[in-house]
């Protein structure tokens, strides 16, 4: 069988304020992970090929056409939130084009909202969860012409019976150890497309863990159980990653260092195989120790990327990050000690949160000496704490993801939390941040000093500093 697995286009998705556009579009392409690791279980006697529309700069049409075109038994879509729409209407139209070729969705917003998404009405089925194993066997019962059995043996699986009513499988029990998931085919995809402004070369990123048991009132991360693999398995795939000529890696785990023992493991393991490669990861500012840094070091991680998200102790308890201001700046001081680089992500816009902060953030994060700095704008995304928030105190009078989620229309926009006079101010805030943290003279010189042996790292940070000379360079004062 000939089967399709593809992102969606960014047009017409969810307009969201969370992160500045320049650093979508200019800081980094990253490959389509999820794709290529539930296309690494399916038997290798079908045709499978990855579709990376994003890094391709596709329009909705482009993606149809594409599809169309290749003919499909197979179209399997990865599905976010905020691109719902594009997936609602690229389903429509290959449906309608296509009657024969069955489509499946998957990804973090079927993880959700499974259900409803099969009540749009343009697909055959849909898979929340881990799609590793569960896919292929989706393929085998595919192939084997839908059969009521074959489909019953998929975990997760919503699909419609002949009567038309929607049904839906039991989840499989996710172990706490993955080892047995298959490494992601990165031969599917062009290798050469990824990159990070922060990186010396073309990167990839990949998974250690899974899921994060903390809750922050802000973040959308559905699994809240940690999963991990052994430092065995972690290693062996940066084994296979090299070997594949790629230069960087960055673990991409919602909190890598959940596990101190099991950090200290995989550096270890790195160190007996004699393995030389640089990679990064992201994780909290705690725990960490001296041991631990001293191995990250020696093993090649060159960057630790952190949410420290707010440096006022009371924004920092209201979000519930259960990290205190101490454990920040120890953080700090033992990455300035190992000559680690690191990268702090900071949200503003919290309710609790004064202008005297925001207007003294970018000289506190230049005191601590971080290396990278983004700076966030508060969203309530969906199924979050604080989006149950607004809605319980009033400022949201109906339930508008739910209503979005089952009409997904073009270029939907939340309502502002906030007024639209502190929405542009917070918005001049972030776009002042970067500029002038990215435009210090020590910054542009030591990110050209990297770059010198990298032409085309040289310019995707050329590029980047361009995007931000004419980012707003005054600030808006209203009141708080």
């Amino acid at each position: 069988m000939r089967i399709i697995l593809t992102n969606l286009p960014r047009e017409s998705e969810v307009k969201d304020y969370t992160t500045r556009e320049y650093l979508l579009t200019d800081y980094s392409r990253y490959p389509p992970l999820g794709l290529l690791a539930i296309a690494a279980g399916v038997n290798p006697k079908h045709s499978i090929k990855v579709l990376d529309v994003v890094v391709n700069g596709m329009s909705i049409d482009d993606t149809v056409q594409y599809i169309v075109g290749y003919n499909p038994d197979i179209l399997g879509l990865s599905v976010a939130t905020r691109r719902l729409y594009s997936m609602y209407e690229i389903s429509r139209r290959i449906k309608e084009a296509l009657p024969g070729t069955k489509i499946v969705a998957g990804g973090p917003h079927i993880n959700y909202w499974p259900e409803e998404t099969m009540q749009l009405g343009t697909l055959d089925y849909v898979l929340p969860g881990y799609g590793e194993k569960a896919f292929p066997l989706l393929v085998d019962a595919i192939e084997k012409t839908g059969e009521p059995q074959m489909l019953a043996n998929v975990p997760n699986l919503y699909y419609r019976s002949s009567d038309g009513q929607i049904h839906s499988n039991p989840p499989e029990e996710i172990p706490v150890i993955l080892d047995s998931l298959p490494f992601p085919n990165r031969r599917l995809v062009n290798l050469n497309d990824y990159y990070t402004a922060l990186d010396k070369a073309g990167m990839t990123t990949m998974y250690s863990s899974r899921g994060c048991p903390f809750h922050c009132i802000f973040c959308d991360v559905q699994e809240r159980r940690f999963h991990y693999r052994t430092a065995e398995s972690v290693v062996g795939e940066f084994e296979e990653i090299v070997r594949l000529g790629i230069k960087e890696i960055h673990i991409f785990d919602d909190t890598f260092n959940v596990r101190p023992q099991r950090v200290k493991d995989i550096c270890n393991e790195i160190l007996q195989r004699h393995l030389r490669v640089r990679w990064s990861c992201r994780s909290r500012v705690a725990p960490f120790d001296r041991e631990m840094m001293r191995l990250l070091k020696e093993a090649g991680c060159t960057r630790i990327h952190v949410g420290i998200e707010s440096l006022d102790p009371a924004i920092l308890k209201f979000m519930n990050k259960k990290q205190t201001l101490e454990q920040i700046h120890s953080f700090f001081r033992l990455c300035h000690e190992f000559d680690m680089e690191t990268l702090a992500y900071l949200i503003i816009g919290f309710p609790n949160e004064t202008r005297e902060y925001r207007n003294s953030l970018l000289e506190r994060v230049i005191k601590l000496g971080i290396t990278y700095a983004f700076c966030n704008i508060l969203f309530p995304l969906p199924k979050t704490q604080y989006y149950k928030s607004l809605l319980g105190n009033g400022t949201f009078k109906e339930d508008y993801w739910a209503d979005f989620v089952k009409n997904p229309t073009k270029d939907f926009e939340l309502p502002l939390p906030r007024s639209v006079e502190f929405q542009k101010e917070l918005e001049v805030v972030a776009n002042e941040f970067h500029r002038r943290f990215c435009l210090r003279p020590e910054f542009i010189l030591r990110e050209a000093r990297k770059s010198l042996l990298s032409p085309r790292m040289l310019l995707v940070k050329s590029k980047l500093a361009f995007s931000l000379l004419p980012v707003a360079r005054h600030r808006v004062h209203t009141p708080d």
